[in-house]
């Protein structure tokens, strides 16, 4: 690269990010050094008071190379993009650029599971730290509890970095804290905290390794340098970064690729393995048992169904109107069906959600009723209902309402079972009786996913009520019958067409629902 393009900077500023406040494990002052030495320009660290600094002095330009965490990059770089990431730090004896977020308490601390973190006294870092915050708050969320709402906790503390947040439980000002597990293993390992003083009640999964940025608008060859000479240190200098020493730096491709093999990895286990070894086993079995000739059954698959679909073309269309009757009588035994399984589904599946339950025998009830109805098809039960009351739609209705009741009722129960308890307790606290909690914090947040579930089993029975027509519940399905029965093939393929227009059509007009209603 020419001496000209070099001297557009008297020096290089490296903003660096607080991640805690002991500059040996945020050392970066060798690393600096050395591409000082190499492109002939100082390099200057600039250890920022916060995030927020860090982040302020890469988007203004003041300084030109930086380390941020992993969320403050990704912050970053969707205003705009001002740097882009081109080398990431793994940490020696890790052999993986990656990390996470602990939750730590006292060792006496009666806290033990991250649900008992509420109304407890949280200490938490800047809110553009990945490890201190942004994770915290999804790992937090997933358990029901807000960290952005402060009446979820006794109080909170804003600490500047990870090193202060490990210090303020020890010494008792906080309760629990999220903090890195780099900034963790760190303190431990030059002894300035001993693993007795503290327990960890739960940890983030991986994080992505946090990065070394430049501007974007930096002189390309210049990027291009600085970029090779500091995946190249470690073979030249000890490098160092955020944890301490480091066993080198890698592109960022290769850390993504680290990261999210992290997460395959561990799936590949000689239980996966002897898991698939079964799976194979058990259907070789099966397929020698049932005397399966497969290349047999394809070659005479094509060569019968050549033939039918010969004496099925063209489609007999002579007889449409009745057809088109028996579609429609077909669709409204579906509706009809669907009516019944969510009027017999309501009471039962609240009944069969445990965390409403008025108790565990009708809870035990309920779900047996559920898994009872849910056990027996739609054809055992027309074929039954059809001999007790003879033929006709009835038997078809009452066949879809019994058996999707028991869907239904299922998926009512689940999604009651996963509702955010909070606004429960609230009202609760308010003198609310049973009934009034489920109609005020249940049902509204239920609403979503009752109405997808109601569109799906309507869809699921316009299918399914086309087929319960032969064993004689009515509907199309007796027209296709009868013509396969008098080898009526043309009737039969005109058939199979309207069924396919009529659930085809009625699919579209679920889908525009629910992207309207949900």
């Amino acid at each position: 690269m020419s001496s000209s393009n070099l001297k557009v900077f008297n020096s290089l500023i490296m903003a660096v990010a607080p991640g805690g406040d002991n500059l040996e494990g945020l050392d970066f002052q060798q690393l600096a050094s050395y591409l000082s030495d190499k492109i002939g320009i100082p390099v200057k660290p600039k250890y920022c008071k916060d995030y927020n600094e860090a982040m302020t002095m890469l988007s203004d330009g003041i300084a030109q190379i930086g380390w941020l965490g992993a969320y403050a990059y990704k912050k970053l770089e969707s205003d705009n993009s001002p740097v882009v990431e081109f080398a990431v730090g793994v940490p020696k004896g890790k052999n993986v650029p990656f990390y996470r977020s602990q939750f730590i308490v006292r060792s006496e601390s009666n806290i033990q599971i991250l649900e008992d973190v509420r109304n407890k006294r949280i200490a938490l870092g800047d809110v553009y730290s990945t490890s201190g915050y942004e994770v915290p708050r999804r790992e937090l969320l997933d358990v029901g509890i807000n960290l952005q709402n402060e009446g979820s906790f006794k109080a909170i503390t804003n600490v500047a970095n990870h090193d202060e947040a490990i210090r303020s439980v020890i010494q008792g000002t906080a309760d629990v804290a999220p903090v890195s597990s780099i900034n963790l293993e760190l303190m431990i390992a030059n002894g300035t905290i001993n693993t007795k003083d503290f327990r960890i009640i739960h940890q983030s999964p991986n994080i992505p390794g946090a990065p070394l940025v430049y501007l974007r608008n930096l002189e390309k060859n210049l990027k291009e340098q600085i970029k090779s000479l500091v995946l190249d240190a470690h073979n030249h200098i000890d490098v160092s970064g955020y944890g301490g020493h480091m066993d080198r730096y890698v592109d960022p491709v290769e850390s993504h690729r680290e990261y999210i093999e992290s997460y395959l990895r561990p799936q590949w286990t000689w239980r996966t393995i002897i898991g698939i070894l079964a799976f194979i086993m058990i259907y070789t079995l099966i397929v020698i048992d049932l005397e399966v000739d497969i290349s047999q059954l394809l070659s005479d698959s094509f060569l019968y169904m050549k033939d039918v679909l010969g004496r099925m073309l063209p489609p007999d269309f002579s007889n449409f109107n009745h057809l088109m009757l028996a579609m429609l009588e077909t669709v409204e035994i579906a509706m009809l069906g669907t009516l019944l399984a969510i009027a017999l589904s309501i009471p039962i599946g609240l009944l069969s959600a445990r965390n409403i339950a008025p108790n565990y025998p009708i809870y035990l009830i309920a779900r047996t009723i559920t898994v009872f109805f849910r056990a027996i098809p739609e054809f055992i039960m027309a074929m039954i209902l059809v001999i007790a009351i003879g033929f006709g739609a009835m038997p078809g209705v009452i066949a879809l309402g019994f058996h999707t009741m028991g869907f239904l009722a299922k998926f009512y129960a689940e999604s009651i079972e996963h509702v955010n308890e909070e606004p429960m307790k609230a009202i609760e606290s308010m003198g609310a009786s049973k009934w009034q909690i489920i109609a005020f914090s249940v049902v509204p947040q239920v609403i979503p996913s009752f109405i997808g579930n109601n569109l799906y089993i309507l869809d699921r029975n316009i299918r399914m009520a086309t087929m319960l027509g032969i064993v004689g519940a009515g509907g199309i399905g007796y027209e296709l019958q009868s013509a396969f029965r008098m080898f009526e093939y043309p009737r039969v393929s005109a058939i199979i067409i309207i069924i396919f227009l009529t659930i085809f059509v009625i699919d579209m007009l679920s889908s525009y629902i629910r992207s309207k209603v949900l």
